[in-house]
């Protein structure tokens, strides 16, 4: 089953469970679906702090004259933003066919950006996409019910300790398929309320999303536990218990992180030397020419973040048409670039102008000056952050890099954490162009280059951002040096090396 996260999806999703391969091929015809139906509520934890509930049901149901089975999934949150509370829910509706699988689903967002949501129905080998910019044909996954319930499966099927699965399962908000590799920790007994219980252990890995999970399941198909990446836990409740929400710390302070001592006047840092510790996820350490990794010791690096000008470098000509680069070009269900209303903005800010770099400055400015800064609880999309003209960092972001986009400019998304004037860290999104070289942005800030204190973890889009769920209240800053930009009439003194 699925779970949902504010900024992104975090998929609990499981897999056919069995001793082999070929176990599971023949077991996947006997299928029963009978001892999973039925509606189970959960409560849904950051930190130990109460975010969100949700429900899964499933049922059996009419699909065009034909037996079917409908999986229902939902969560809502409620999160304290910069001291204001803020609201999203997201719903997901997935229907199966016995011996077909997956042939249609939905998945619908509601927030302050208002309401969107996909749909995609089965024809042939394709799946028709709908989106609010229109349709798309997808290849169609081989999801059938079973891997959607693996995590109970495997617990139904008792099967034991040091059994591997892999499958595939479809996210349908990310709308791509990733594999999945589950195994069967340990089974053990404990008493439970003075009740003996079987649990058992599943841990989960998701390749592609580098995000793992581990499950606590009972002998009775109820989700004692399900942790994702270390800060979020998800627990089986009553309906009215589930939907207890209490009094929901602030979340940007609460996965904030404060140095040993802050870096003054940080937009205007040009370089930056620190140590980082607990990042147990090397897929989070992009090193490139502006920042520099190196390892201290276990979980331990160094790193130095440079602010780099290099006038040598010629900025190209729009729109680029590098095949390398095209990747960045296109446009997604988040990233609307070839939607009319982007396009004309995108042209009307641009003018004339052809000279990437120029082009680049133009749209910086006009998205720092023309979009609210507002805290929001959404996976923001850029044609609603277009209607609504406000928005966090996220809605910057997609906004700046569907903008470049529809012009013939590279861009992509970008995540970590930025130092803010409180001198703590927050997790941040910004973007990269390609003007003849990737370089830094952040509309939020109005920089055309982003300064010394934004520490890249993550490029791409929600698929690559879930890693930072790995390091989330487990990492810290220890600032070594630091330099500023004299140039912008800060004259501080270096720092010097603790």
């Amino acid at each position: 089953m699925t779970i949902k996260k504010t900024g992104a999806v975090l998929v609990l999703a499981g897999c056919f469970l069995g001793i082999s391969a070929r176990a599971v091929e023949n077991q996947a015809v006997k299928f029963d679906p009978a001892p999973y139906l039925g509606t189970r509520w959960y409560g849904a934890y950051l930190m130990g702090n109460k975010v969100g509930y949700g429900s899964f049901r499933l049922a059996q149901t009419d699909y065009h004259g034909r037996r079917a089975y409908t999986s229902e999934s939902s969560i809502f949150y409620r999160l304290n933003l910069g001291g204001r509370t803020h609201e999203m829910s997201i719903r997901e509706e997935k229907i199966y066919l016995p011996g077909q699988g997956l042939v249609a689903f939905t998945s619908a967002q509601n927030s302050l950006l208002g309401h969107s949501s996909f749909t995609g129905l089965k024809k042939n080998s394709l799946f028709e996409v709908t989106t609010p910019t229109g349709r798309e044909e997808i290849p169609a996954p081989e999801e059938k019910l079973a891997d959607a319930l693996a995590d109970l499966v495997l617990v139904h099927s008792q099967a034991p300790p040091g059994t591997i699965v892999e499958t595939t399962q479809f996210e349908t908000t990310l709308l791509t398929t990733v594999r999945i590799k589950h195994t069967v920790d340990s089974i053990e007994k404990r008493f439970i309320s003075g009740v003996p219980t079987t649990i058992y252990r599943v841990a989960s890995e998701f390749p592609q999303l580098g995000i793992k999970t581990l499950s606590l399941i009972d002998q009775h198909l109820h989700i004692l536990e399900a942790k994702v990446g270390g800060v979020i836990t998800i627990r089986e409740e009553g309906e009215k218990e589930s939907k207890d929400m209490g009094y929901a710390s602030d979340l940007l302070l609460m996965t904030s992180i404060t140095p040993d001592r802050p870096v003054p006047d940080p937009r205007h840092a040009r370089s930056l030397t620190m140590r980082l510790s607990g990042i147990d996820d090397t897929g989070l350490l992009l090193s490139s020419p502006r920042q520099r990794f190196e390892k201290l010791g276990p979980q331990t690096y160094y790193l130095k973040i440079s602010v780099q000008e290099d006038p040598n470098v010629p900025a190209l000509r729009l729109p680029v048409l590098d095949a390398d680069l095209k990747p960045y070009l296109k446009p997604t269900a988040y990233l609307q670039s070839t939607h009319s209303s982007v396009r004309q903005l995108a042209q009307e800010i641009a003018g004339n102008e052809k000279n990437a770099g120029r082009v680049t400055e133009r749209l910086v400015d006009w998205v720092y000056q023309n979009l609210e800064k507002s805290f929001l609880a959404a996976i923001p999309n850029a044609l609603d952050v277009l209607k609504k003209r406000s928005g966090d960092c996220k809605a910057h972001s997609v906004l700046f890099v569907a903008l470049a986009r529809s012009l013939g400019l590279p861009a992509r998304q970008v995540s970590g954490l930025v130092e803010i004037e409180d001198g703590k860290f927050y997790y941040h999104q910004w973007a990269e162009v390609h003007t003849g070289r990737w370089i830094p942005v952040d509309p939020v800030f109005g920089q055309v280059r982003a300064d010394a204190t934004h520490i890249k973890l993550s490029q791409g889009d929600l698929v690559e951002q879930l890693r930072l769920l790995n390091i989330i209240g487990a990492i810290s800053i220890k600032v070594l040096d630091y330099q500023t930009d004299e140039e912008a009439g800060d004259h501080l003194p270096t720092g010097t090396s603790h």
